[in-house]
């Protein structure tokens, strides 16, 4: 599974080019598939100048703030399910009139634990319109 950072989409599988803008992944593709830098002008085996168009740069801190922005809350909210999950056992054991307790609890455990499995989405688009932004300053600020 491959994340396009041009068109903000996911392709399933090894695809050499996004499904949705066409953009090939960090690398230029010739017509025979040859890869081929970023930077190259012309096939280095073919010498083909029909290069594909590689969707735009990854900033080299975005795969360390998402890693942050999912374990960090990740292994906080698993610490925490994990000492509710005790306390309430324990609770029920000594008063299982408490078990009402327990369950609302649970409730914003369960929406805690929604949120955090979606914050990878949110940040890819943040990161999407932050490159977008980069990427049209850069272009209309050239001239």
């Amino acid at each position: 599974m491959k994340y396009c950072f041009n068109c903000n989409r996911i392709t399933p599988g090894a695809p050499l080019f996004c499904n949705s803008c066409g953009r090939s992944y960090d690398v230029k593709l010739c017509p025979r598939r040859h890869v081929n830098p970023r930077t190259a002008e012309a096939c280095s085996q073919c010498g083909s100048r029909d290069l594909s168009t590689p969707q735009p740069r990854r900033p080299v801190w975005a795969p360390l703030v998402e890693f942050l922005l999912s374990a960090v809350p990740g292994g906080f909210l698993s610490i925490a399910s994990v000492v509710v999950l005790l306390a309430g056992i324990a609770a029920i054991l000594q008063h299982p009139e408490k078990i009402v307790v327990l369950v609302l609890l649970a409730v914003p455990f369960g929406i805690l634990w929604s949120l955090w499995s979606e914050i990878p989405s949110w940040f890819r688009t943040w990161l999407y319109r932050f490159l977008k932004r980069r990427r049209e300053r850069h272009e209309g600020g050239g001239d």
